[in-house]
């Protein structure tokens, strides 16, 4: 571990109202002292203080100093948070006093938390949960890296760990004392403890993705025939004019996105062009585009001009077929309309609306969530949330599904071993330098 004290903002950049600042390592408290001049300071008491540049003396403000003890902080290292006024000026003015101390450097992105985890204050799943509770826009998101910061797949993953162990130590001693014969209870216990495993993480990766679809986004698209009124739900749902509405069939030539929170999940809206026949190569490029983000996309939103059902397209209709489907019939302010289960067998959701006079809209966004629900809410199973943690869970699981302790033992204590190594590589407790440095630079500076 490194011996250097770091130092950097941890609040955002610019005017506001507080700006705190964060020193972590050795030299914490002597920058106290010269910052402020000496006092007795006791670990977590705040104290009200002028703050002076070191080598002038000039005032540069009046801050709230706090003091957390090595095994008691975020790092676990001696800890110092300066609380000033948010001021551009006093920023820049702290910043070079702190740095003229010798032994003190910038924090690196992330170098805060990389030191927490170094000091065993957090595992690696805990440290990437943090990452996902400061980028979480929604509550589901929120609620999902709350669950991973306080430890539920470190928990999860150290328990299987702790039962592989177990059996490694088994097989380790009967291959060395060969003489001895494995009694049948043991290797009964053994080959069950194996089975739960491997049927246990089987399970935990057959989760549909959901804990990645929720940390990047439901993607949702809108597409349809033209005129069908796909750029005015966009407007509806983003509350602004993201989409030009018009009555010119072919406005919409390309796929349009937006970034929603809808009932506490994190929606990405794309608006496609709309479907018909055209000799425009600029227009046909945009329907391809739609119907190439209408496949990649995890909701699916297919709308019908209410006065102009019977026009509806085979390249449409095919669409309701789609997993995640929603049959929105527009424009039902212009007609007497009546769903003819005959005219569009569906057994998808069917939300007739009017967009012009705000009817059936609710009920829109309730079959939104609805669907969002299902793809991206993992219930009270700890999600995966990253592609890493499935790749090493795979590799475990191909291993432990070539022990076999009736044959040959040595080989079987490798794959045990090996398997381990694989859950080790998830929490970090084996650290990769290269693993290491790429989720630690995804934190802002002073995290």
């Amino acid at each position: 571990m490194t011996n250097k004290t770091i130092f950097a903002q941890s609040s955002a950049k610019g005017k506001a109202g507080v700006t705190v600042f964060r020193i972590s390592g050795s030299l914490s408290l002597l920058i106290v002292e010269r910052l402020c001049g000496k006092f007795n300071i006791i670990p977590r008491k705040v104290y009200y203080r002028t703050i002076r540049c070191y080598t002038t003396s000039q005032i540069i403000d009046k801050a709230l100093i706090v003091y957390f003890q090595g095994e008691h902080s975020f790092t676990g290292e001696d800890v110092v948070e300066i609380h000033t006024h948010g001021s551009v000026a006093v920023a820049k003015m702290l910043t070079r006093s702190i740095l003229e101390c010798d032994g003190v450097r910038l924090a690196e992105p992330g170098e805060f938390a990389k030191r927490a985890f170094l000091n065993g204050k957090m595992d690696l799943t805990m440290a990437e949960g943090l990452v996902d509770l400061i980028e979480s826009e929604t509550l589901m998101q929120h609620k999902q890296a709350i669950r991973q910061m306080g430890g539920e797949l470190e928990k999860l993953y150290s328990h299987w760990r702790g039962m592989l162990i177990k059996i490694l130590s088994f097989v380790e001693g009967y291959i060395d004392f060969p003489d001895e014969e494995i009694p049948q209870s043991v290797l009964r216990e053994a080959k069950s403890i194996i089975n739960n495993l491997t049927q246990e993480i089987s399970n935990h990766l057959r989760d549909a993705r959901k804990g990645e679809v929720l940390r990047h986004g439901i993607v949702l698209a809108i597409t349809g025939e033209t005129n069908t009124g796909k750029s005015s739900l966009l407007n509806y749902l983003t509350m602004r004019e993201a989409a030009i509405v018009s009555d010119i069939p072919g406005t919409t030539r390309d796929v349009i996105e937006a970034h929603l929170d809808i009932g506490g999940y994190p929606i990405i809206v794309r608006d496609t062009a709309g479907i018909r026949e055209s000799d425009d190569p600029i227009e046909q490029e945009g329907i391809k585009r739609s119907l190439l983000a209408f496949k990649n996309s995890d909701i699916r939103i297919l709308m019908i001009d209410a006065t102009n059902m019977n026009s509806v397209n085979q390249t449409i209709a095919h669409l309701l077929n789609d997993v995640y489907t929603i049959l929105v019939i527009n424009k039902i302010d212009l007609v007497n309309y009546k769903y003819d289960s005959s005219r569009l067998p569906c057994d998808k959701p069917i939300v007739a609306i009017s967009l012009l006079k705000h009817v059936g809209l609710d009920e829109l966004m309730a079959e939104i969530v609805s669907y969002a629900e299902k793809i991206a809410d993992p219930g009270n199973v700890p999600a995966i949330t990253r592609e890493r943690y499935r790749n090493s869970l795979n590799q475990a699981l191909e291993l432990l599904q070539l022990v076999n302790l009736e044959n040959d033992l040595v080989l079987a204590a490798e794959d045990l071993r090996m398997a381990i190594r694989y859950l080790e590589h998830i929490t970090g407790k084996i650290k990769i330098d290269d693993i290491l440095a790429e989720i630690f630079a995804s934190f802002c500076i002073g995290k």
